[in-house]
């Protein structure tokens, strides 16, 4: 004989449940962080509590969720590139503070924040409220109007989208932006924005240099929203300020030169190459004069910070880029100066990883007082060594390379025995090896 089989209760259809009903721990959280935005808008926490439970779960019946991220119809994103623009994008809301002091965050902000502003202005719930908290409500729409805080929060949003997207963009390959359709649609947490992303293949053009034709890529950022494809440009007179030209100049990039950029900005993550290159070829634009006379282009980091220098040619409105000199090369100030101090070729410090950026990491100058002397006494190069730390964390490895450390010290060494005119530089060496028991133990790090 079959059991009795216990008949489920079955819901009205008309009756959807709220979401923060399924959740007491996602309710209480967004009561804390509401009491908070109550605080943030200058009116006293405990003027949430005014509100009945029912009242506060009316707040939240239609709840705001993080934005999607989804590439537009008929454009080429990959699918690695949305999931890491949707997960650089949670991890800085939740970073950065809307309001350090009351440990408010952008992603409380852009969910419950953005919750409440949205059922503030709504009039079946405006309509239902008694006087008092009809007041509070009507005191907080007029400061989210004046402070304009739905935009502040939707900016917000769409402004790291847009950095990502940015740094994303390859001029060889393709430049990414925001479709102007961006959309509505429900979830089971309420509703959410999603963000359409775009993307076109880079421009290219070809050049005649040196009797060879080769190919320029248009340094550039993609169609956000109101904004259409911007190419990067600088004025002529930037470049040679003494020339009265009034013309502008397009920024073309050839493959040889990223080939470059990545080969001696070697500490650096994709991403943040990608950021560099457009902060020195797009925004900073400084311009500098190379050994040889010729103008030279600063690769900056985003402290504004030289970490190289790109060479280029002018053809017609057009600017292309050559190739990337590094920091330590003789054709560059800083290069130029090290090597007619130590009587270096280039040979010398290419033999050396001297053109390579990790040099700074891998070699412990405290070892070789000569080159510190010079590196970063003289020529101020110390911070070098702190972006490379900063920007390659993940590694976690912060110890010198002893073996490099080990081939430099000796070439140096074996150049000085070589070389009697440097007897000053001798004795500085002489005494580094003398004091090489207890400089050690202050450079090594603890195990």
């Amino acid at each position: 004989m079959a059991k009795n089989k216990k008949r489920k209760k079955v819901s009205s259809p008309h009756v959807k449940p709220l979401s923060v009903w399924d959740s007491k721990s996602h309710f209480d959280y967004c009561c804390a962080m509401a009491r908070k935005f109550f605080q943030a808008l200058g009116e006293a926490p405990e003027s949430f509590d005014t509100f009945t439970k029912r009242q506060k779960q009316s707040l939240f019946r239609v709840e705001m969720a993080l934005p999607r991220i989804s590439a537009a119809p008929g454009h080429a994103v990959p699918r690695q590139y949305i999931r890491y623009i949707q997960s650089s994008l949670i991890y800085a809301l939740r970073a950065e503070h809307f309001d350090k002091s009351l440990g408010l965050t952008w992603m409380d902000m852009v969910i419950c924040g953005h919750t409440l502003m949205l059922t503030f202005r709504t009039q079946n719930f405006l309509l239902n409220l008694p006087e008092k908290q009809r007041e509070i409500v009507d005191r907080m729409n007029v400061v989210i109007e004046k402070k304009q805080l739905l935009i502040e929060v939707y900016n917000c949003v769409m402004a790291h989208v847009k950095t990502t997207l940015m740094l994303l963009s390859q001029p060889n390959f393709r430049i990414y932006g925001l479709h102007t359709d961006i959309k509505l649609v429900t979830s089971g947490k309420g509703v959410a924005f999603v963000v359409l992303i775009s993307s076109q293949e880079g421009q290219s053009l070809k050049f005649k240099y040196r009797n060879r034709e080769r190919t320029g890529y248009r340094v550039a950022t993609g169609k956000f929203m109101d904004t259409e494809y911007v190419g990067a440009t600088i004025a002529f007179n930037k470049i040679y300020p003494s020339v009265k030209q009034d013309r502008t100049l397009n920024i073309y990039v050839q493959s040889h030169a990223l080939h470059r950029f990545k080969e001696r900005i070697d500490t650096l993550h994709p991403i943040l190459r990608n950021q560099v290159l457009l902060m020195s070829l797009m925004y900073v634009q400084r311009t500098v004069t190379g050994t040889s006379g010729s103008q030279l282009i600063a690769c900056v980091v985003p402290t504004e910070q030289n970490i190289g220098y790109f060479t280029f040619t002018i053809d017609g409105n057009n600017l292309l880029v050559l190739t990337l000199l590094p920091l330590l090369s003789p054709d560059v100030p800083e290069g130029r100066i090290l090597c007619e101090r130590l009587n270096l070729s280039k040979t010398d410090l290419q033999y050396l990883g001297m053109d390579k950026l990790s040099f700074f990491y891998d070699v412990d100058l405290e070892q070789i007082p000569v080159l510190k002397k010079i590196l970063i006494e003289e020529l101020d190069l110390g911070y070098v060594k702190d972006l490379y730390n900063s920007y390659r964390a993940e590694s976690g490895n912060e110890a010198f390379d002893e073996k490099k450390t080990h081939f430099v010290k000796h070439f140096f060494r074996d150049i000085e025995k070589q070389s009697p005119g440097h007897a000053e530089i001798l004795n500085e060496i002489a005494e580094a090896e003398t004091n090489r028991a207890t400089l050690i133990p202050e450079i090594l790090p603890s195990t």
